[in-house]
């Protein structure tokens, strides 16, 4: 792909995820590689319900771009499927600027208030729900003026995106999080950024800069099951 492409917008998968067909050997099969640039418009127009134009929108992108998105995600899925095909859907994030999961477009705030959970004050913890505390970075125009570290409350269902909210957070920025606690942040006013992984300091760096290189993880499932598994 060309970098030179303006980005757009997308959020990402809970990590790479790849789909097999039953009673066939992954060996001896081909793989059709979905981008996500063309599974978020997929997601957008197929499963929330936007029109193209509000994709479009949502994207930043031309309403044709996202016609050209959707067909050729729609093309490959197909194929793939007539094919037996592997169907790959990955977070490769070139030409990709992330959205937050909630998509509150807080990007322009002038001050906001970025979250990040960690129990040693170095790295990000993999689930917000357990950690020692959080870490708060306010920024203005981009630039960090002031962090600070805060023990949260026991975790129990709404608490936490209530303590992140009370403590002006706008972003949460973590490894994994389940749907029903995605739409408590949202109820909060609370974005979040999933798949962070690594240290505080180059999460943030990344963050500000407008990406972020490491897998996101919304969990649709109980945590005893495996990610992104093979069907």
């Amino acid at each position: 792909m060309n970098g030179s492409r303006k980005k757009r917008f997308a959020r990402r998968l809970d990590n790479k995820r790849s789909y097999k067909p039953s009673g066939l050997k992954a060996q001896s099969l081909h793989t059709t590689n979905i981008l996500l640039d063309e599974f978020e418009a997929l997601r957008l127009v197929d499963v929330d319900g936007f029109s193209q134009i509000e994709a479009a929108e949502s994207m930043q992108v031309s309403r044709a771009t996202i016609q050209r998105l959707l067909i050729s995600g729609r093309s490959k899925l197909v194929k793939a499927i007539l094919g037996n095909n592997i169907i790959e859907i990955n977070n490769d994030i070139e030409n990709i600027k992330l959205k937050g999961e909630n998509m509150m477009n807080i990007e322009d705030k002038e001050l906001k208030v970025i979250a990040m959970p960690t129990s040693d004050r170095v790295t990000v913890d993999g689930h917000f729900g357990h950690t020692k505390e959080f870490i708060f970075y306010s920024v203005r125009n981009n630039v960090i003026v002031n962090k600070t570290f805060l023990v949260p409350p026991k975790h129990e269902p709404g608490v936490l995106p209530k303590f992140l909210a009370e403590n002006g957070a706008n972003v949460i920025i973590t490894g994994g999080m389940g749907r029903m606690a995605v739409d408590l942040f949202r109820e909060n006013n609370v974005d979040v950024i999933l798949g962070a992984q690594g240290s505080l300091e180059l999460n943030i760096n990344e963050y500000l800069g407008g990406f972020l290189t490491s897998q996101g993880s919304v969990c649709d499932h109980t945590h005893g099951e495996h990610h992104g598994g093979k069907h």
